[in-house]
């Protein structure tokens, strides 16, 4: 067994990958628990943030998981990584193309993978040992994530069953928990962050120049648990989204979160020098992971896109 599918084994068999469901009341301890994961580590935070996301979005839907599974969320769409579901004359239905960025790939059980039918996005629950499914983790070129074994994953008519669609059509980018998961990546990236500023504390360079960078430092790992506490706190006050929030509050926050991990990457260098980042791997690959991994936050093109509160 891989060692990160052992390590989810075990937290499963004890409970620790039941979270509390987004907007069910306890939505500032769903992301305290993912930032916590984040801090200790970021590869296995990664792959426990999308098993949870989809069995959110699972139960979002009405339905239940496959028992026993281990799940990813494969939803990255562009022009190298799309599905195409087609339907034979028969009424099957059929998968092909390619999806890139599936964390876990070759050793979770299933996947929530999402499709286009036309001009609709369908949601789709598929076994991760499909008969033409191919996993090829060749393509991943960065050190970060490495345990995670990310791939690409090709389709080759994959049969699907109409019982596999999850809600309707265009419903996993509608629904109101769309915009509250978005937060569980959020969560994660903000532990990661927190996990380096507890290294530079650790090493605790006790020059002023140090002592003002992690006086910084200690400031952004309350921020960063402060914004995600407050956003639990407005998603369970609207669940439902009934006055439209839910997307622009998601936006907003992601866009801090990124920015403070940003700053948080910055002084951590300066706070504690070269010595953690040459010669500690864990922090080595802590801080390329977060480099990486806050890069799901798009950016300008996200912040052009807030409404005026």
């Amino acid at each position: 067994m891989h060692k990160m599918k052992e390590r989810l084994s075990d937290l499963a068999s004890t409970d620790q990958l039941v979270l509390p469901l987004p907007g069910g009341g306890r939505t500032a301890q769903r992301h305290a628990a993912l930032h916590e994961f984040g801090r200790l580590d970021l590869g296995l935070a990664r792959l426990i943030e999308a098993h949870t996301d989809a069995l959110a979005i699972i139960g979002e839907a009405g339905r239940a998981a496959r028992p026993g599974n281990l799940y990813g969320v494969w939803a990255s769409d562009g022009p190298a990584s799309l599905l195409i579901l087609s339907r034979g004359d028969d009424g099957s239905l059929r998968l092909n193309g390619t999806k890139r960025y599936c964390t876990g790939a070759p050793f979770l059980d299933a996947a929530l993978v999402t499709a286009r039918l036309g001009e609709e996005v369908l949601l789709l629950d598929v076994s991760a040992n499909a008969k033409g499914l191919t996993v090829d983790p060749s393509e991943w070129a960065s050190p970060a994530f490495s345990e995670t074994l990310t791939a690409s994953v090709a389709f080759d008519n994959v049969t699907v069953r109409e019982h596999d669609i999850v809600g309707g059509p265009n419903w996993y980018l509608t629904r109101p928990g769309f915009w509250h998961g978005a937060l569980g990546p959020a969560a994660c990236w903000a532990g990661g962050a927190s996990g380096l500023v507890d290294a530079a504390r650790e090493l605790n360079r006790r020059d002023p120049h140090s002592r003002a960078q992690l006086g910084a430092l200690a400031a952004a790992d309350w921020g960063l648990r402060a914004f995600l506490a407050r956003a639990g706190e407005e998603i369970d006050a609207d669940p439902q989204d009934t006055a439209g929030q839910a997307r622009r509050r998601a936006l907003m926050v992601r866009h801090l979160i990124e920015r403070m991990c940003t700053d948080v990457l910055d002084r951590f260098g300066r706070a504690t020098g070269p010595q953690l980042l040459a010669f500690d791997t864990r922090v080595a690959q802590r801080y390329s992971e977060l480099t990486l991994y806050i890069r799901q936050c798009h950016a300008e093109r996200d912040l052009a896109t807030i409404p005026p509160g």
